[in-house]
Formats: structure tokens, C-alpha cells, sequence
């Protein structure tokens, strides 16, 4: 059984509008698009400013590691415009991504690459915008 997830009531706002904006681009992987609405939809909606500083929020930078291979490795969640894989910043569309998202330190999220299924296991949250208040307007 999945646990359940929660986000923030910004982040909610932000990724129902980024959905419905790139469903109306036609280049637009509409296979990620669903995946993630699906997420957001059943997740718990929580105030930014109450938010518990464990969670994984949008902009949110975790450190974990690759139970399969032990190899650690440490990801920015971001927006689509704001991907690049080499920096580390992993965009919520991706399966990664779209997993990160609501899930605390000491949780695993199982995602897909070309060479299969592999899980990511969040050791900590380095930094997380809402512990900081930066979302506080």
C-alpha cells in the first residue's frame, strides 16, 4: 500500500496551474502530465507555514542514496523550466521527481530509467523552503 503523501497548498496551487498550462502544448508528455495530477489530487493539502520541515516540498534539495548500486546522490526538486539532471536539478515531472514530491526523509521512492525500475531512499532534506519561511508571502 502507498503511504500517503501531502504537499503544501502552494505547491498544489502552482503544479494544478503548470498541469493545465502544458496540457495545452502539444509537445507536451502528457503520460507525466497525468501521473502527476493524479499525486497531487490525493494528497493531503497542508499550509505552507505549517508545513513540517521533513517533508520534500517544490525547490526542496535531498540527499540519499541508490540501495542497488550504494551510490548517494543529492537533487534539487524543481519546475520543468528549471530542469537540468547534470546540476542535479530533477524536474517534478520526472518519475523521480513526481515521487520526491511530499515524501519525508527515511522514505524510498521507486522510479523509472532506461535500464528499469530503481529506488531512491531520502536520507535527509537539506534545505526546504517553507523551514525557512521563504513562502511566506
Amino acid at each position: 500500500m502507498k503511504s500517503e503523501i501531502s504537499v503544501t497548498e502552494l505547491d498544489y496551487s502552482r503544479l494544478n496551474s503548470l498541469i493545465l498550462r502544458m496540457l495545452d502544448d502539444r509537445n507536451a508528455n502528457i503520460h507525466e502530465l497525468n501521473f502527476l495530477n493524479i499525486e497531487i489530487k490525493k494528497a493531503k493539502k497542508i499550509d505552507s507555514l505549517k508545513y513540517s520541515p521533513d517533508f520534500v516540498t517544490m525547490n526542496s534539495f535531498v540527499e540519499g542514496n541508490i540501495p542497488e548500486n550504494n551510490k548517494s546522490m543529492s537533487f534539487r526538486l524543481v519546475y520543468p523550466q528549471d530542469a537540468n539532471n547534470d546540476e542535479g536539478f530533477i524536474s517534478v515531472l520526472s518519475s523521480l521527481g513526481c515521487g520526491l514530491l511530499g515524501k519525508k526523509a527515511g522514505e524510498s521512492v521507486s522510479f523509472k530509467t532506461h535500464e528499469g525500475t530503481q529506488t531512491f531512499r531520502i536520507d535527509k532534506i537539506i534545505y526546504q523552503p517553507e523551514k525557512i519561511s521563504e513562502y511566506s508571502n
